[in-house]
């Protein structure tokens, strides 16, 4: 694999575009599209543990969050953010997309 992002396709319009060629073609990528041969790889999970500091890849402002838990589906983490202050002065936490976290080593809470 190289370093460039990943290009995502449109199944739909792939399968348009093979329909007028030829029907071997068509039949074989037709079969891979539904065996899911194409999808992009699911997001990666950062090593993260109770406890572990995080920041938000798109939100560097909230300052640094204590990881709680995860959804049950395990592609969002609670996290704590010590450093934002809710509505009454009080500490906020919430869920966050797992890939829009970072994990952060070595820096105080």
């Amino acid at each position: 694999m190289t370093d460039k992002p990943e290009r995502l396709i449109s199944a739909d319009k792939l399968l348009e575009w093979a329909e007028y060629e030829t029907w071997e073609l068509f039949c074989d990528l037709k079969a891979e599209i539904e065996c899911n041969t194409f999808d992009p790889d699911p997001p990666q999970q950062p090593d993260i543990k109770l406890w572990s500091k995080v920041k938000h890849k798109h939100h560097p402002s909230w300052g640094i969050g204590i990881f709680q838990e995860f959804s049950k589906k395990k592609d969002k983490a609670l996290i704590l953010w010590p450093d934002r202050k809710g509505m009454f002065g009080d500490r906020v936490i919430g869920y966050c997309q797992v890939e829009k976290l970072q994990k952060v080593e070595g820096e105080e809470v």
